[in-house]
């Protein structure tokens, strides 16, 4: 009897894993890991298509940047690497043009394109896929941006030391931007949260929401 009751308990613990699990791939699409939640036709689209369809609205204000910057071809070549920045890192590039924290942020269309292109050429990686597994691998390799500035994609962690080799947390990677002296106030360093994921045309990581895409541009008040 009470081997039975072990046994209902065990697969009634099992149930309730197997639903929350379930329930976090989907309300966390971002953070799940990326490509083992992609349906075959989102692999097919390109990264502007793949970013406008998203239900919800993750990249609205990136889409926009692409919008006022006709850079949709660029997002759209073939063989690159895209960090896709969410709503909250470009309304962190919006509020760098107040001083005061309780003003709306300064409208995207307000903000001038040449501006906006550059910094949207940060986040692209020409002629490669770069992906999580590629950036462990190397380590701490240097890449040209489309915009010809320095980039260093890492791959960290692993849960890994000198004195075991078994994992213990996920390999991840960390996107630098490089100083530009007269240009960038710092080097900035932006986190990923979810790798890998594919495209028609290129690998995708999307940054967190903690991220700015102003990417250490020097401007007068910076957050």
């Amino acid at each position: 009897m009470k081997k039975n009751i072990s046994l209902k308990k065990t697969a009634l613990l099992a149930a309730v894993g197997m639903l929350m699990l379930s329930a976090c791939r989907k309300d966390n699409y971002y953070m799940d890991g990326g490509l083992s939640r992609q349906s075959e036709e989102e692999k097919r689209m390109t990264v502007y298509d793949f970013l406008k369809s998203r239900p919800n609205h993750m990249f609205d204000s990136l889409v926009k940047i692409i919008d006022l910057t006709n850079t949709k071809d660029a997002v759209n070549t073939a063989n690159i690497t895209f960090f896709a920045a969410p709503n909250n890192a470009v309304l962190r590039l919006q509020m760098n043009y107040n001083p005061d924290d309780r003003q709306m942020p300064k409208p995207l269309a307000d903000i001038g394109k040449d501006t906006l292109t550059a910094l949207l050429g940060r986040f692209i990686v020409p002629n490669a896929k770069v992906s999580l597994e590629t950036a462990v691998k190397d380590k701490d390799k240097y890449y040209f941006a489309a915009n010809r500035d320095s980039l260093r994609i890492s791959g960290v962690d692993g849960g890994t030391s000198a004195s075991s080799s078994l994992q213990t947390s996920a390999y991840r990677i960390v996107y630098t931007h490089l100083k530009i002296p007269g240009v960038d106030t710092v080097a900035y360093s932006a986190s990923i949260q979810t790798h890998n994921l594919v495209t028609a045309n290129a690998i995708v990581h999307v940054l967190t929401n903690g991220s700015s895409f102003a990417a250490g541009l020097k401007q007068k008040y910076n957050r």
